[in-house]
């Protein structure tokens, strides 16, 4: 590694492995609670949580380019879980919506991942709840500043 402080390697390491961990359960528990792929569920989980969105919006809170939402969201609307309609205000943007299919599919999924956490939080003493939840935070603060470099 590029660094001789102690304990770096391992805080990168260990991020590395967070990230990997996250990555790869929350795709596989997406895809047996609701059949979903992660990258589709990111799009859905604008939409759950901000309401109707246009596609550039649903993009920008997925983290995902114009075109990779827009044939992700065409292939949604095929599969019945949203709905697409041109913006009555700008017939060029298209609002997308959940179907009642769709909200439910999300709703499953998030159940089922909160069950989880629900088990391991349960483990935890309050002590190491709190811990827990200062040390995510400040890693999601310290993640999200990794972009910018």
């Amino acid at each position: 590694m590029d660094t001789d402080e102690p304990g770096f390697d391992d805080f990168v390491a260990a991020t590395h492995d967070l990230y990997t961990a996250m990555r790869r359960n929350r795709g596989r528990l997406a895809r047996s609670e609701s059949d979903l792929t992660l990258s589709q569920l990111g799009l859905l989980d604008a939409v759950v949580t901000h309401g109707p969105l246009l596609v550039g919006q649903i993009a920008a809170h997925a983290g995902v380019s114009g075109p990779s939402a827009t044939r992700m969201l065409k292939q949604l609307e095929h599969d019945g879980i949203v709905v697409r309609q041109r913006s009555a205000g700008d017939e060029r943007k298209v609002v997308v919506d959940l179907t009642e299919h769709g909200r439910d599919r999300v709703e499953r999924q998030r159940r089922a991942l909160r069950a989880v956490q629900r088990a391991h939080f349960a483990a935890l003493t309050p002590e190491q709840r709190a811990t827990f939840v200062d040390v995510l935070r400040r890693m999601a603060v310290m993640i999200g500043h990794w972009s910018e470099i």
